[in-house]
């Protein structure tokens, strides 16, 4: 495991933005986490967090961890603590640069299961996550198509 955060220091390096967290499990791994990528000059981060938020207040679940990735702004530091921490380095090299988006991971694998994104309303963003949330419970694969494609820089 060493080796590849060893392996992928150098894409996070690269990155600039910044970490945060909510709604922490206090008792260990969160079921899920909730990673929202974002930027200020994100036109669909300005639809999909206020709904997102109100989301996550309704579902109001301390097995759900709701995790920031600022990837345009000035917090790059923060953002290698926060995915280093959670071991959420291959959602951030996947989707490094790509905003606009929740991805919905399992905290026990950290196998993405599903995303978020400004076609969903607050209701049904609440409900995607609480059957995500079953499935990573169960450890049970996902096969949920909701994800942007990756990032693959060249």
């Amino acid at each position: 495991m060493r080796k590849i955060l060893k392996s992928s220091l150098g894409a996070l390096a690269l990155a600039i933005g910044l970490g945060s967290t909510t709604n922490a499990y206090q008792n260990g791994t969160p079921d899920v986490y909730v990673v929202m990528f974002r930027a200020d000059y994100c036109a669909p981060c300005k639809v999909v967090e206020p709904a997102l938020d109100q989301a996550l207040r309704s579902l109001s679940d301390p097995r759900i961890e709701y995790v920031h990735l600022d990837t345009g702004g000035r917090y790059g530091e923060r953002n290698a603590h926060t995915v280093f921490d959670r071991g959420l380095v291959e959602q951030y090299n996947t989707w490094l640069g790509v905003t606009g988006f929740a991805a919905i991971v399992d905290g026990d694998t950290k196998q993405t299961l599903g995303c978020l994104n400004m076609s969903y309303d607050t209701q049904s963003m609440a409900m995607h996550i609480r059957n995500l949330q079953a499935v990573a419970q169960r450890n049970q694969p996902s096969f949920d198509i909701t994800c942007p494609a990756a990032n693959n820089p060249q």
